[in-house]
């Protein structure tokens, strides 16, 4: 054995829009695959509150001899500075990353860090448990090092096709206490066969899709239930790809009777996916909120970015999920190739159109190897250089980092102030509406107070505020 003790690191994300909501499920996935093969394992999040001063006492008492740290791109130059923190407090510590940054940015993320010894592309379990096993780095697929001077990369390994063969995590080390909210979240499935110009997909988590089978994901969700969660969340970016299992996964959830239990698809899933039938097994087995990924208002915008769905879909499963009583949120971004303002309200419009929970408008950011970056910077349409913008720049920012012909910056800047003035709108009507019938006048005040920009700021990164109040609405709403 190479590495056999293994120090697992999620860093801060400070300039970020969500506080540490739920324990990191890829770094919980590594951390379990590191149990079963019997390596001794430590965690440090960063962004559930962990300073530096604590990671440096952990390398001191832990004396791990790998370092594993899981990267997004936003605020990744925060991600080298605390890796470079780790490798000034023990040189001869070997550090290895993971995570959307490097699979999209692979051999470049190792130019720019140069306290960085590994990278691990795309899946990380088996990269990581061949590194550590000794396998020699050149013979390892998946792994990104370092041969004197030269960056290797050695290509893409194999996806795991049958994910019941990964165990789920059990965050036996993680600071559960000290996430945002008490839930947690669960994949029951990876990849994305879909064609989005703006997903850089391929690169980051891969076109073929993979599943876990029924059983295996409802004995997870058993398990949290046994330890007294009742609060989970599917991250899959396609949960309902597979009509049949999503069913099959509904009724083994029904037959176990796990009252009080509650779930929800926060990643959105595809309006073209659902019918009435999937929305009506989801809502029996106790899911309540559901996220659709509009991305637009019209087919012209949606054929631009390649989205596969047409209008009618989308406004239908909205009807159907509503009438079914899921809380509904909507997922759009602004400034597609081709949107113009007018093509914005029908955003918009869509939006305020239905008695929805919540309607995101998102800044679109391009991403490197995905379509739409490709478009970009062929037509010279970046106002700010990638390096930048990719380390500052935030879905939920008013500043756009490209324009178009059809809709320059400074008609940008005031789109994503109108639509940002519209989701207030539409979390306020939605508090207002569900308050109304126990609070009368009252409720107009309380959802007032929901909507405000510091309590919404506060509510993300809060989790004791959120704890009381989620508490307090339960009370007034029941």
């Amino acid at each position: 054995m190479r590495y056999k003790r293994i120090l697992l690191l999620f860093p801060d994300y400070k300039g970020g829009h969500f506080g540490a909501l739920r324990p990191p499920a890829g770094l919980g996935y590594i951390a379990e695959t590191l149990k079963t093969d019997r390596i001794d394992y430590e965690v440090v999040d960063m962004a559930a509150g962990a300073s530096m001063e604590e990671l440096k006492e952990k390398i001191v008492s832990f004396k791990p001899d790998l370092v594993g740290i899981s990267m997004m791109t936003f605020m990744y130059r925060r991600s080298y500075e605390i890796i470079g923190y780790v490798k000034k407090t023990n040189p001869s510590l070997k550090i290895i990353a993971g995570g959307p940054h490097v699979s999209t940015l692979r051999e470049k993320v190792l130019q720019e860090c140069p306290s960085l010894d590994f990278g691990a592309v795309l899946e990380g379990e088996m990269t990581i448990l061949e590194l550590c096993r000794g396998v020699d780095p050149s013979s390892i697929k998946g792994l990104i090092y370092r041969n004197g001077e030269d960056i290797i990369f050695n290509g893409e390994r194999t996806f795991i096709d049958n994910l019941d063969n990964v165990p789920f995590p059990k965050f036996e080390k993680f600071p559960l206490g000290k996430y945002v909210t008490e839930e947690i979240g669960i994949v029951s499935s990876r990849g994305c066969p879909h064609g989005c110009i703006y997903c850089p997909v391929k690169a980051a988590i891969g076109r073929q899709w993979r599943k876990r089978g029924a059983d295996a994901m409802v004995d997870e969700i058993q398990y949290w239930y046994d330890r007294g969660y009742r609060q989970m969340s599917i991250l899959d970016d396609n949960f309902t790809f597979e009509r049949a299992r999503v069913i099959e996964i509904c009724e083994k959830i029904k037959s176990r009777d796990l009252k009080g239990l509650e779930l929800n698809c926060n990643n959105g899933v595809r309006a073209d996916k659902v019918n009435h039938e999937i929305l009506r097994h989801m809502r029996e087995a106790g899911f309540a909120y559901l996220a659709f990924g509009v991305e637009g208002g019209n087919d012209k915008v949606l054929k631009n970015i390649n989205k596969g769905v047409k209008m009618e879909s989308i406004e239908r499963a909205i009807k159907e999920a509503l009438e079914l009583g899921f809380k509904v949120t909507l997922f759009f971004i602004v400034g597609s190739p081709g949107e113009t303002m007018d093509d914005i309200k029908d955003s918009i419009n869509l939006a305020l159109k239905y008695p929805v929970f919540d309607a995101r408008f998102y800044n679109l950011i391009p991403f490197p190897q995905s379509r739409l970056y490709d478009w970009v910077r062929e037509n010279n349409y970046f106002t700010v250089d990638s390096e930048t913008y990719l380390n500052n720049s935030s879905q939920w920012s008013c500043q756009p980092v490209f324009e178009t012909p059809d809709l320059n910056r400074q008609e940008r800047e005031e789109a994503l102030r109108i639509v940002r003035g519209v989701r207030k709108k539409i979390r306020y009507n939605s508090m207002r509406s569900s308050l109304s019938a126990k609070l009368g006048p009252a409720a107009s005040l309380v959802a007032t107070l929901y909507v405000n920009d510091w309590v919404q700021d506060k509510l993300m990164k809060s989790g004791a505020l959120r704890r009381n109040l989620k508490k307090a609405f339960m009370r007034i709403s029941h």
